[in-house]
């Protein structure tokens, strides 16, 4: 027996099967975006990706797994984007600002996940497992910005305020935008994500005088 042919032939087939597998979640993307949640079947995405159904659910134990890699392949896909960028700022102020700039850009250059995404909230069910999923990438989201409010607040740049109802609300704004885009195609995202900059430099700007 070739150990080494067995351990190549091993690698060949683990690296074929992960591009097999970005195949079918980049496909099932594009299908929700396009035909909607209810209607994108596995038929109709091994359509798209030019397999038979038997291959998708070789990867996939069933159309709710998949479901969950697309979900998993937006967030990611937008944390590798915007990470790097977060890291080469010298200050929370300019973090803050890059993670809003940032964020939209990527929403912008990625109008089919986003649309994706949109589809798969308004159709999904939910099931055992499901939530504690969206609810772990929504957390890992709030959690980035309660640091750099946080490290903002200790470097004396922001004001008092709760990082975390602060997080949540910066979140909200963002989160809101997808729906914006599909609908006005024509919408400014660089002025969308200057005005946002702005409310958010005045909301936690320690040299800001708030009044009741």
């Amino acid at each position: 027996m070739n150990i080494n042919n067995n351990a190549n032939n091993q690698k060949k087939r683990t690296f074929i099967e992960a591009a097999r597998q970005t195949q079918i979640v980049e496909c099932a993307i594009e299908t929700i975006a396009s035909l909607g949640f209810a209607q994108a079947s596995l038929a109709q995405i091994a359509k798209r990706a030019g397999i038979s159904t038997g291959v998708i659910s070789y990867h996939f134990k069933n159309k709710e797994r998949l479901i969950r890699h697309v979900i998993e392949k937006v967030y990611t896909s937008g944390d590798s984007y915007m990470r790097p960028l977060i890291q080469s700022a010298t200050s929370a102020r300019e973090m803050l600002s890059v993670y809003i700039e940032s964020n939209i850009a990527f929403m912008s250059a990625h109008k089919t996940y986003m649309l994706a995404l949109l589809e798969i909230w308004s159709g999904i069910r939910p099931e055992e497992g499901k939530e504690s999923f969206v609810f772990n990438l929504q957390e890992g989201a709030i959690y980035d910005l309660v640091q750099i409010l946080q490290f903002g607040q200790k470097s004396g740049e922001f004001r008092t305020f709760s990082p975390r109802v602060m997080a949540i609300t910066i979140r909200q704004a963002i989160d809101g935008l997808p729906p914006q885009i599909m609908t006005n195609p024509e919408l400014d995202l660089d002025a969308y994500a200057q005005e946002l900059i702005t409310l958010f430099k005045l909301a936690t700007d320690k040299n800001v005088t708030l009044s009741v």
